[in-house]
């Protein structure tokens, strides 16, 4: 993992950007904070198979209650790229302690990933988030193997909390099997 002086190098040598990151270089890691909207899931169930539709909520100055069993999609507002380095976001202890996960899975970014993070938020009790506020860390550990592979996927580039984009696999398997006959 690298630590904070190795960090700022990297800042320096662009392998690592980070929005106003040289301001928050922790110990071994990059503060992040929230965006200003979250996204909820607007349909009675989940199909993998299909896009699902989302209603945006924006969160006010003094706060959105985040209720318990309830998802919310909502991102960093940072605009992060990673060269050289697995990039992987944690959440604030002391946000844990109150019950509020930022991210389900998935913690660990991939090498060329550029945009915001994806936080899947969930709260065991009702919870008031803020714009701007605190919300994670980034880490980065050396990337061993090839550099030259870099991220490019479906989720290359995002700006806006991002909703689930597993139902483009189910699509390009079923042209895959259209072609094939």
């Amino acid at each position: 993992m690298l630590s904070n002086k190795a960090i700022k190098e990297e800042i320096k040598r662009n392998s690592i950007s980070v929005d106003n990151a040289l301001n928050n270089v922790l110990e071994n890691s990059i503060k992040v904070t929230l965006g200003d909207t979250v996204k909820v899931y607007d349909a009675p169930y989940l199909n993998t198979t299909e896009k699902t539709p989302t209603k945006e909520i924006p969160i006010p100055e003094d706060g959105l209650i985040l209720k318990p069993n309830e998802l919310y999609i909502a991102r960093t507002e940072e605009y992060t790229k990673t060269y050289g380095f697995v990039p992987m976001l944690a959440g604030r202890e002391e946000l844990a302690t109150l019950g509020m996960e930022i991210h389900i899975t998935a913690g660990f970014g991939d090498n060329g990933f550029e945009g915001t993070w994806t936080l899947e938020i969930v709260c065991a009790n009702p919870t008031i988030v803020f714009p701007g506020m605190d919300i994670g860390e980034i880490y980065y550990f050396p990337l061993i193997g090839d550099p030259e592979i870099e991220y490019r996927g479906k989720y290359f580039r995002q700006i806006e909390p991002t909703a689930s984009r597993l139902s483009q696999e189910y699509k390009k398997k079923v042209m895959v099997k259209k072609e094939a006959c």
